[in-house]
């Protein structure tokens, strides 16, 4: 089946302008809609799907302030719009600015060239892409039934192991691979848990599929079909019989991810299969034998559960006969180079592009970065700078990183800074770390959203010393 076109919306009112720009995005595979003005346009946003808008700024032939093309940002600054593309014959630095700062971005001016707009409309439409498959995996929708969860880059290729912490855990992840034993993972969110019990199948003697789940996207409605499957009938929308998880890991591994979501029907339900290794189908009295390998994982503080009694301390010892937990990046920083390599280059053959070296500056930056989404978020950072750098490196300005809120770690770190070079106000913020963390690098880095070696270079750099 062909893919699906993309739909991109041209907001303009020169009727001239529109056939151009409909001509040559026609003959790239792009189906195009037109809008004369803001309110055609709003009008068109809530009746089709529009994967990007291509925005003049000027709607009056006697005007050149942008305006328009302003007031129509303001307004899809409030709802989730498509990606923004702005142009004006009067193209000026300050509206550009002003547009981009409003959403739009980026910006062209007319008359425009035609291979470089093609090649700015397929870079915002496969970010948009990236950024749609982002907010997904944040949903933690569960993988289709019979499908192994490869969200976290693919399969097990993507876990490079060269941090000492990492190479520990290869040698125990072997050890354990071998048995039957049920293994609990721990770690934050983007670590690479499911990629890990990939891992696991994949050097165990088990000969079945491995079946992935997250427990915490299952209605609790739905819990008894998902897990265990139904006969046909057995409730109003069971048009026909289907397998559930543990059914389709026959032989083979089920992970449970995000097992700390479950309520305590769902902990009893599972608990009493996991118990008796039996299980029947929603509506049938056949019973079946549970024959995988389980493993599961969470990111949830399991002692505070368990002592409020939120989660049963019995199914709690059930799933962690082995208990590994799955280090954060910024605590392995010897393999964040490496990975954003070969994201680099996973990326780059997707799109299509060269893939591209980073900069002594990149580098560093990627370094520096404390990374709360850790795994998943270097992936898609990649994926973005293969799409987004111009040059024949991938430079710093290339790299989008979040804005990390400390507050709770360096609230009193605060205070008013007197205006000052950014050199020195790093200097004055590292000197008050290390002197509330009575020269404690590692807890100095946590202050300040750093890793440790981030601190080594900067002490280095400013010739400061902990002793």
């Amino acid at each position: 089946m062909p893919a699906a076109k993309q739909h991109i919306l041209i907001v303009e009112d020169r009727a001239d302008v529109r056939l151009s720009l409909r001509f040559l995005l026609n003959n790239h595979g792009y189906e195009v809609f037109e809008a004369e003005g803001p309110a055609v346009a709003s009008e068109l946003l809530h009746t089709h799907r529009i994967d990007l808008i291509l925005l003049d700024m000027n709607f009056e032939f006697d005007t050149t302030s942008g305006e328009e093309g302003l007031a129509f940002l303001r307004t899809q600054q409030k709802t989730s719009s498509p990606p923004i593309l702005a142009m004006t014959a009067w193209s000026s630095v300050s509206l550009a600015v002003e547009a981009m700062q409003l959403g739009a971005k980026d910006f062209f001016a007319k008359p425009w060239d035609n291979h470089a707009v093609v090649m700015m409309v397929k870079k915002y439409l496969a970010l948009a892409q990236i950024d749609h498959q982002k907010a997904i995996s944040q949903q933690h929708e569960p993988a289709p039934l019979g499908k192994s969860d490869t969200s976290l880059d693919n399969n097990t290729k993507s876990i490079l192991w060269h941090s000492p912490r990492m190479q520990k855990l290869k040698a125990q992840l072997e050890r354990v691979a071998k048995t039957d034993a049920t293994i609990f993972l721990r770690g934050e969110n983007g670590t690479g848990k499911s990629c890990i019990a990939e891992y696991v199948h994949a050097h165990s003697e088990r000969t079945g599929e491995f079946v992935s789940v997250n427990m915490g996207a299952i209605p609790e409605s739905l819990f008894e079909s998902e897990l265990f499957g139904h006969k046909k009938g057995a409730f109003t929308d069971a048009k026909q019989d289907r397998a559930g998880r543990f059914e389709l890991a026959n032989n083979g591994t089920l992970f449970l991810d995000e097992v700390a979501t479950m309520g305590a029907n769902q902990q009893a339900k599972l608990l009493r299969v996991l118990e008796s290794k039996q299980f029947e189908r929603v509506g049938d009295t056949l019973t079946q034998q549970a024959s995988c390998r389980i493993i599961a994982a969470s990111n949830a503080d399991f002692e505070a559960m368990l002592e409020s009694g939120e989660f049963r301390t019995d199914l709690y010892f059930r799933l962690n006969t082995i208990e590994l937990t799955i280090p954060p990046l910024r605590a392995r920083s010897e393999d964040i180079l490496v990975l954003a390599e070969h994201f680099i280059e996973l990326h780059a053959r997707q799109y299509q592009l060269p893939p591209l070296p980073l900069s002594k500056l990149a580098k560093n930056a990627l370094l520096d970065y404390a990374w709360p989404g850790n795994v998943r978020e270097l992936s898609h950072m990649m994926a973005r700078a293969v799409l987004m750098a111009e040059g024949d490196c991938i430079e710093e300005q290339d790299l989008e990183f979040k804005v990390l809120n400390n507050s709770s770690k360096n609230a009193s770190l605060r205070g008013d800074i007197p205006l000052m070079t950014l050199e020195d106000a790093e200097k004055k913020l590292l000197k008050m770390a290390l002197a509330q963390t009575q020269n404690n690098v590692e807890q100095a880095g946590e202050l300040l959203g750093i890793s440790k070696s981030a601190i080594y270079r900067r002490l280095e750099k400013f010739g400061m010393s902990t002793k």
